[in-house]
Formats: structure tokens, sequence, C-alpha cells
């Protein structure tokens, strides 16, 4: 098998982890995105369910394993595209759809146990002082070296870069498309690298604004708990973005100068970034979604905590006019999401695709 091969089948078999494993970081007071009181994850009906979310998403991830190995020898890399597709889909859906059968059976014990929030709350004042924070946005600006650096590399290579410069290749490791060399090609990295570098700086001014979630039952505790998860998040989120542009930008260059075939250079930046999603999954498997499984642990009581079920359509999307926040915890998942019930969230969507897009027009630009 090539190079590229082996990066989707480790790509698919990561994901499939990460997916079983969702249910089990998440805090101990949310259940399948249902509230509950801490000890329900022992009740014996619900139990059962993590075992067969878990038993669910590995048998799908299996099975695009194995699929892919069958489909990925043959040439037609459109079917091998397709089938691609499918086995990264597979494991989300199944995991999506048994959540949702999951929430129902929670929430009918749920109604039939009486577990409902209390009317009176812990209430504390906690000062940021206090609390660990996410490091300053400033530290993004680190990205800018990175562009600067790939952009004096292609200027002092560019005489020995060769005339065709290799720009895609087949599942199968050939390549099938060469660019003409310009100063528009070798700057190819600089560019994928300012727009990681604004993608990442977007993704830590979100875990900077987002709302933190206190457990009225022990605010401190929590508040505690989830600045620890962010500021870790942010840390590895920052120094594994810089890593991932600088692995792309040599790989880049080591392709097209014919050091390495463009299929291992493609191999080495996929396993760059399933090495980037390492460090995610240890913060959430050590502190829990949002913190919640450290402050669990800190938690002296069984109080069901604040009830927002409510808000959240499905169990993943948060809508909620009355909360200024643009970004919240995920509610199935690690890290954050939007408030669908916020106009600036979808600005900030509207403002985030056009960059998006505007990366896309340009890489095929560079690409034509």
């Amino acid at each position: 098998m090539t190079g590229i091969i082996i990066g989707i089948i480790l790509t698919v078999a990561l994901e499939g982890v990460i997916l079983a494993a969702t249910p089990l970081i998440m805090p101990p007071t949310e259940c399948f995105t249902v509230t509950v009181p801490p000890s329900a994850k022992d009740d014996p009906r619900i139990r059962p369910l993590f075992r067969a979310h878990t038993a669910i998403v590995a048998t799908c991830t299996l099975v695009g394993i194995v699929c892919l190995a069958f489909l990925l020898p043959t040439d037609d890399d459109m079917l091998v595209t397709l089938g691609m597709a499918a086995a990264t889909v597979l494991p989300i859906t199944a995991s999506f759809m048994f959540m949702l059968h999951a929430r129902k059976v929670v929430h009918a014990i749920k109604r039939e146990e009486g577990w409902t929030a209390s009317p009176s709350h812990t209430a504390a004042i906690i000062s940021d002082d206090t609390i660990p924070q996410p490091i300053p946005l400033a530290w993004e600006l680190l990205h800018l070296a990175v562009v600067l650096a790939l952009v004096a590399y292609a200027l002092l290579a560019y005489d020995r870069l060769p005339d065709q410069i290799p720009m895609h290749a087949g599942f199968d490791g050939t390549v099938t498309d060469y660019a003409e060399k310009s100063l528009r090609v070798v700057m190819f990295p600089a560019l994928v690298a300012a727009f990681m570098g604004v993608a990442f700086a977007f993704t830590h001014w979100s875990i900077i604004r987002s709302k933190r979630p206190v457990d009225p039952e022990a605010p401190a505790t929590s508040a505690l708990a989830y600045g620890q998860f962010a500021r870790a998040q942010s840390i590895a989120m920052l120094v594994g973005g810089l890593l991932l542009s600088c692995v792309i930008g040599v790989a880049f260059f080591l392709s097209s100068m014919g050091a390495v075939t463009l299929g291992t250079a493609g191999l080495v930046v996929t396993i760059a970034a399933l090495l980037f999603v390492v460090p995610q999954i240890w913060i959430s498997l050590h502190y829990g979604q949002a913190g919640g499984r450290l402050a669990g642990e800190l938690r002296g009581s069984d109080n069901v905590a604040r009830d927002d079920d409510e808000r959240w359509v499905l169990g993943i999307f948060y809508c909620n006019r009355d909360d200024p926040s643009i970004f919240v915890p995920k509610r199935f998942g690690s890290g954050w999401t939007l408030n669908y019930g916020s106009s600036t969230a979808w600005v900030t969507i509207a403002l985030f695709a056009l960059v998006c897009a505007g990366f896309a027009v340009a890489s095929l630009i560079i690409a034509g």
C-alpha cells in the first residue's frame, strides 16, 4: 500500500477511537446530551448505552477500514474517493443516530425519576485571577514567523527547484498533475500556513470568548477545572498548529525537489495531522470535556446541575437568543460550538466562510 493509503486508514481508525470515546469524556452531569445527576451514569438502565455506543461505532469503523482495504488498490480514484468518504461518514452517522436514541431513553428515565434542577443554586464570585486562563491570543503571531520563513525559503531556493512542480498524486502515489514553476506556485506553502494561522487564531479566539460553564453545585471547582482545560487546549493547539504548518511547508519543498515522493510527503503530513489530534484526545480524557471529569471528581453532591436541555436542538445545536455568548462548550464531543441563536454567531460563520472561500479560490489559481 502507498503512503496515502496508509494515511487514510490511520485517519479513519483515529476518527473511530475519538467517536467511541465521546460519551465517556462528557461531564458527569451530562449523559447523551441530557442533564442528569452524576450518579445517573451508574444506573443499570443507562450504563449499557455506553457499551452499545462504543460497540456500534467500533463496528462501523472496522467495516469502513475493511472496505477501504478492498477499494484502495484500484486505479479508479473516483471510486476510492467515494469509498473514503463513506468510511469517514459511516462512524459519524452511527454515533449521531445512536446518540439521538440514547438521548430519548435518558430523557424518559429523567422524567420517570424526577431529575430536575434545584430552584436554589449555590453562588460564588470567581475572579479571573484565581483560575487558569487560555494563553493570550498574541501567541498566534508566531504563525506569521512561519509564513515569513516559508516565503524566504521559497525565494532563496527558487533557482534550485525544478521547472515542473508536482501538485497532485493519485491514491496509488503516481503524480497526476504538475504546475509550471513560478513565484505564485512556490509561495503555496506560505499561503497554506497563512490560512492555517487564521484558522487557528479564530479557534483560539473562540476559546477565549467562550461561555464558561459553571456548575451551581460547585462553582469554584468547576471554574477551576474549565480554566485548566481551556488553557491546556489553547497551548496544545498553538504548538500543534505551528508544527503542522512547518511540516506541510517542508514536505512540499522536499517533494518538489524530488527528495521524497509526493505520496510520502502526503503520508508525513497525514501523520503530523494525526499527532496534532493526539494531545487533544489526551486533554479530553484527562480533564473531560470542558473540564467536566476533573470538576466531577471535586463535586460533593449528586444534585442536578442547572438544566438547559431545551436550549440544545438535537443535543448538539445550542440556540439561545437570550445568551450573549457566541461560543459555548459542546454538549456531545470535545471542544466548542456556536450559539446558533446569536446573530453575531451567524456573522462570524459568514466571515469565516469567506476566508475559506478565498483560500480555496487562491489554491485553484495556483494549481491552475
